[in-house]
């Protein structure tokens, strides 16, 4: 490939490049069948992962370099075992058409799923229909793909905005398709790594040999589940996650089931859930995850929300120059009659598709709204003006950090809400889940655009691939979680369900206010913002080297709402991974994110056949 022009090149020598020596939408195969279907079909099963490890621990699992590895395998097998002509093999971008779709499919869960959807159940014990769910979450998604149209040729052609996520994928779509040993080799350690995880937890939740935990820190702390956990799902997302995050969150658990319950029992501040447990007879041996994360949470949700909220208040004077120079028109210092650059045209994001959409996706978000949950249309329509703004800040987010902000634009969304219609928990919940759905659709969709991009992919068939993942998943994800979750589970042991969790606490004090909480939770709430505050002042002023001895405001937070052993397990996980990145650090940065992504896939995709079998099968 001829050099990439630098980066003071005009926009006319950058574009000229691109059409002559990277762009090759024209000549390789990339939107057919086999790459939307094979797309569909693993992003879907993967919104089975997704769905599981985020109702387990509130993150979100990537799906783009992992079935990107996995249809290259499949396809490579089919390859050999039919031997099919050099031109009828899976091409790099048939793959990235595929990773899109799948992206799209597996990121369903983002819409509401582990968010506002449980947390609806949970503050008002309104379930929705299977059909509801379904239009939902096609609405939602559907918005923040429309939002996408007018940023991308600004943030990715104009500004070249890094997208590190995006980057990867290309560069691992690149390796795969020049060198077929590796992508081989890749997808074995990715298959291997997935059955044996699948192996173990049948083993595990199937067949009952092995036990939820093992009791290394004493049995009488096991009872405070604060054990080794047998969830090898934990393992492979600590090592994705990173150490700092996951030391952040074993800092939380131990402050939340070894530290605290003691004195909170003591206080009178918990007690025993169990009514055979009562009087006496209620100790901190006694107490259940309930007893104790239902005070916890509460300094754990002020944590996370102050926090986001005041680290998006100081990002707020370059969010708003960065989304006035996205909204400010598109255009290039070239010739309007240079014959090469308008072929650019045909090619990228027309802005009357972004005008349709917006009319059509708009209205039907407006009108999900008023339908299922009787928000006004006027309000509907603040909702989706938000969520334009919003995903517009998020993909900029995305392409400079490669973190989407979805939980801090959610809740500027609830936080608008709760004033225009106070005492509304529903209409605050869900007119928020538009807005974080939205934006997560946003930077997905550009996130697989800046692949594309670097690999000379149409964005046009992109899009297209964007919206059948997002229509194929939702359908998968609903059943999913139709079949999986019973709504009383959440919250609990089971589904700990930590992002609806801090979803519905903002939404309950928005409406209800803080004084119908007891006294002692007040200054647990103030206490939990305050460190949450600090957190972000620390932030914002340590420079950038540093950061990454401070500890996760948002790890320490979430370890106070779920399992001491899920935080544990992670930790352990992150650790292993780095101990094998120092000693072996070719093999770590050739295998070591295929290897966890499999044990997720693995551990969470068994997890999620055995609860199904046992609950369609009665038990």
């Amino acid at each position: 490939l001829a050099p990439p022009p630098g980066d003071d090149a005009s926009q006319a020598d950058y574009d000229r490049h691109w059409l002559r020596h990277v762009y090759q939408g024209d000549s390789v195969p990339q939107f057919t069948l086999r790459a939307i279907l094979t797309g569909c079909l693993i992003g879907s099963v993967m919104s089975f992962s997704n769905l599981y490890v985020g109702l387990k621990s509130g993150w979100g699992i990537g799906a783009s370099i992992t079935s990107a590895i996995l249809a290259f395998g499949l396809f490579s097998a089919f390859q050999a075992i039919f031997r099919m002509p050099a031109e009828k093999h899976f091409t790099v971008l048939e793959n990235n058409t595929m990773q899109t779709a799948a992206s799209a499919a597996g990121y369903m869960t983002s819409a509401g799923l582990v968010a506002a959807i449980p947390a609806l159940y949970m503050t008002t014990g309104q379930a929705m229909s299977f059909g509801q769910t379904v239009i939902w979450l096609i609405s939602v998604c559907c918005v923040g793909v429309v939002a996408a149209i007018p940023v991308k040729r600004k943030l990715i052609n104009q500004e070249r905005l890094r997208f590190p996520s995006g980057v990867a994928c290309a560069e691992t779509l690149r390796s795969l398709h020049a060198s077929g040993k590796e992508g081989v080799a890749k997808a074995r350690a990715l298959g291997l790594a997935g059955l044996v995880a699948a192996a173990f937890t049948f083993s595990k939740e199937g067949l009952g040999w092995i036990g939820g935990s093992i009791p290394i820190f004493g049995a009488a702390k096991a009872k405070l589940l604060v054990a080794l956990g047998t969830e090898l799902w934990t393992l492979g997302a600590g090592a994705l996650i990173g150490v700092r995050v996951t030391t952040s969150m074993l800092l939380g658990a131990i402050v939340t089931f070894v530290v605290l319950p003691d004195w909170l029992l003591s206080s009178g501040y918990i007690h025993c859930g169990n009514p055979a447990a009562q009087g006496p007879l209620c100790t901190v041996e006694t107490l259940g995850y309930g007893d104790i994360t239902g005070w916890t949470l509460w300094p754990g949700v002020a944590l996370m929300v102050s926090q986001s909220l005041l680290g998006l208040l100081f990002q707020l004077p370059r969010m708003i120059a960065g989304l006035a120079t996205t909204l400010r028109k598109t255009g290039t210092d070239t010739a309007a009659n240079d014959p090469e650059l308008a072929r650019l045209a045909g090619i990228e994001l027309p802005m009357r598709w972004f005008y349709i959409g917006l009319v059509i996706a708009g209205s039907g978000a407006v009108a999900v709204q008023y339908l299922f949950f009787a928000i006004p249309i006027p309000y509907g329509v603040l909702s989706v003006a938000l969520a334009m703004v919003l995903s517009f800040v998020a993909a900029r987010a995305v392409g400079e950090t490669d973190v989407n902000p979805v939980g801090a634009m959610g809740k500027v969304t609830q936080l608008v809400f709760g004033g225009v219609l106070k005492g509304q928990i529903a209409p605050n919940l869900m007119a928020a889940s538009v807005t974080g759905g939205a934006a997560s659709q946003a930077g997905d969709l550009t996130t697989d655009m800046k692949t594309g991009h670097l690999l000379g992919a149409n964005p046009r068939f992109q899009f297209f691939a964007q919206l059948m993942g997002i229509l194929v998943g939702s359908v998968f994800a609903t059943l999913a979680y139709s079949v999986l979750v019973d709504p009383k589970d959440l919250g609990g042991e089971v589904w700990p369900a930590p992002a609806a969790v801090v979803w519905a606490k903002v939404a309950e004090l928005l409406s209800k206010g803080l004084d119908n909480i007891e006294t002692h939770k007040q200054w647990a709430i103030l206490i939990g913002a305050s460190v949450g505050a600090a957190f972000a002042f620390i932030d914002r002023f340590v420079p950038a080297p540093k950061r990454r001895w401070l500890p996760s405001p948002t790890g320490f937070g979430i370890a106070m709402m779920v399992p001491f052993y899920y935080s544990f397990n992670m930790w352990l996980g992150a650790v292993l991974a780095a101990v094998l990145a120092k000693k072996s650090p070719k093999f770590a940065a050739a295998y070591l994110v295929v290897i966890a992504s499999g044990m997720v896939a693995g551990d969470s995709l068994m997890g999620v056949a055995v609860k199904a079998w046992h609950m369609l099968s009665g038990g």
